[in-house]
């Protein structure tokens, strides 16, 4: 058994994939250090293409401090290349606590290229935090020199990144021979000579872009009434996924439209957090590729979304709301959310606190205060209590209640909603904050201004988690096929079923 003071592990780290030879040459000078000191390296922890900037990017090197941290370590020295593979660390504080933390341990760090011993002398610990600061000035350099690479590129009308954008295509431009080759996804040029520039996609994806202006501008559709139309359509967006409200918003604000190449609209230096820059910060490029959609028309949705995206004064709600009552006779949730023009139910929740208080606002006295929705609950409700008592199940139900209880023990909420969801979003919200909380949810999906039922969802108490809302989406319910059907069938299977205390003794 070896003496734990010469056993070793070797820590190994390269920042990029391009650095093939980095690791073979940290681990042959390790070897060389290890032979000269009769050290036996029983182990080895590699960070492959990662940067030294964070310890929280560097598992192999997390998993080595938690080894070390263990108490149970069998190893006493660390062997690395030199300062900056251990890290480069913009706080040369932080380097320095790892170390600390290893050695507290009674585990030594050795920097197997570098000038010094790691001996805890003066000028050792000089030499140490003067490379430390170094490895982090580097970075900062070579930070600074990639970004004016990066900004000349763009000024000079080429497309930096790996997404070109729906209805848009990667073009590779080989700096000699000017040919041009479409990238396909997840293909990256291969000389730093070359150079990438965004064309024109194919025509069904264009006639898709000027389809989500017309239907923003002429037809006044919102965004997500846009992703709905397109989702129904069966078109995908650029990942090959189905469109929400961000990816339609893409289109209609993103300056690539109109031909403009734009750079450092958000930076991440070092490591650091995301963060959005000024406008005046940007670096821009007009005209730079084939534009896909007039300039007078981007402009003209982007002054439209700035004014929806205005905060609406209360005289501005009730004149809509007046305005529906006059057109239409009468004003419902769903006449408001047909309405183009007319600021969706949320915008009077918010406002008012519910579209009653927006009633009483304009003197609007509606013939059934409690509401479609909540009409049509009653009479379904009374529908499935009438079932269940003809399937020979006992029934409570508190008159106009939302729930019911069945044989005494299982308690049913009750919820209808719209068979499609109301307010240009893409869920369904149902608040069950004055319930108790039910075993089972009926969730029974009818027809605008109808009581016929599309389908029931019957959702278990285990689905129920948030105490306040219970929110619904076309993706969920997709989801939840085994709990969905076309009648009440498989509850009145379920709350027919006798007790096992009633069932009857087998024959002897």
């Amino acid at each position: 058994m070896q003496l734990l003071s010469n056993r070793a592990v070797q820590y190994l780290r390269m920042s990029t994939d391009m650095q093939e030879s980095s690791i073979a040459i940290q681990a042959e000078a390790i070897a060389l250090f290890a032979a000269r000191h009769g050290l036996a390296v029983v182990r080895s922890y590699e960070d492959l293409g990662r940067s030294g900037l964070k310890f929280d990017r560097r598992p192999e090197l997390q998993r080595l401090v938690a080894d070390v941290r263990s108490g149970s370590a069998d190893f006493g020295t660390i062997l690395i290349y030199d300062v900056s593979r251990w890290g480069r660390f913009q706080d040369t504080d932080e380097s320095a606590y790892y170390e600390y933390v290893c050695r507290s341990h009674g585990v030594t760090v050795e920097y197997c290229a570098e000038p010094f011993r790691n001996d805890g002398s003066l000028s050792a610990s000089i030499l140490k935090t003067l490379k430390r600061a170094m490895a982090g000035e580097f970075s900062r350099e070579l930070s600074a020199k990639v970004f004016a690479g990066q900004a000349k590129a763009v000024a000079r009308g080429f497309h930096r990144g790996s997404v070109a954008g729906y209805g848009l295509r990667r073009c590779l431009i080989d700096s000699l021979t000017n040919e041009r080759t479409v990238l396909r996804d997840g293909q990256r040029k291969r000389l730093s000579t070359d150079h990438v520039i965004l064309v024109p996609g194919p025509d069904d994806e264009r006639e898709v872009i000027l389809k989500i202006y017309g239907w923003f501008l002429n037809e006044k559709l919102s965004l997500s009434a846009i992703s709905r139309r397109l989702n129904q359509d069966g078109t995908l967006n650029s990942s090959g996924r189905s469109w929400n409200d961000v990816s339609v918003r893409e289109i209609l604000t993103n300056e690539k439209y109109i031909g403009a190449a734009q750079f450092n609209k958000t930076s991440r230096k070092l490591g650091t957090p995301s963060m959005r820059n000024r406008r005046e910060s940007w670096i821009e490029t007009a005209d730079a590729y084939e534009a896909l959609v007039p300039k007078s028309v981007f402009l003209k949705a982007r002054g439209q979304l700035a004014f929806n995206a205005r905060a609406y004064t209360d005289n501005e709600l009730l004149d809509s709301l007046s305005a529906i009552w006059c057109a239409k006779g009468g004003i419902t949730a769903a006449t408001i959310g047909a309405s183009p023009v007319t600021p969706c139910v949320n915008a009077y929740k918010e406002h008012f606190g519910g579209l009653a208080a927006a009633y009483e606002r304009i003197g609007y006295r509606p013939a059934f205060r409690s509401g479609h929705a909540t009409q049509s609950r009653i009479i379904i409700t009374s529908q499935m209590v009438a079932q269940l008592k003809a399937s020979g199940c006992s029934v409570e139900w508190p008159s106009g209640s939302s729930q019911i209880i069945v044989n005494e023990d299982l308690i049913i909420g009750v919820v209808v909603v719209s068979a499609r969801p109301m307010c240009g979003k893409n869920q369904w919200q149902v608040n069950r904050s004055s319930w108790r909380k039910p075993d089972v949810i009926v969730l029974a999906r009818i027809a605008d201004h109808s009581v016929a039922v599309e389908d029931y969802t019957f959702v278990p108490a285990l689905f129920l988690t948030n105490p306040t809302w219970l929110t619904f989406t076309p993706r969920r319910l997709s989801r939840m096929k085994a709990f969905r059907a076309r009648s009440l069938d498989p509850l009145l299977r379920i709350c027919s079923c006798s007790p096992i205390g009633e069932l009857d003794a087998p024959n002897p």
